[in-house]
């Protein structure tokens, strides 16, 4: 199943095929959405609470 998995903490995870992405506004005045590939065990911790989903996003944006 292809789609959207799940929005909240202020995120948003997609599937595509066997991929998973976490979109997310990095935008300081303007709205700039930006998408990462995660894992399927970063999908599993981001839906826990917003901490997890915080420290996720933290992990991508040292990744890349």
């Amino acid at each position: 199943m292809d789609g959207t998995i799940f929005v909240g903490y202020g995120i948003e995870i997609v599937k595509r095929g066997e991929r998973f992405f976490i979109r997310y506004d990095a935008g300081e005045i303007a709205v700039q959405i930006r998408e990462e590939e995660i894992t399927a065990e970063e999908v599993t911790k981001a839906q826990q609470s917003e901490k997890d989903a915080y420290e996720v996003l933290l992990a991508c944006q040292t990744r890349s």
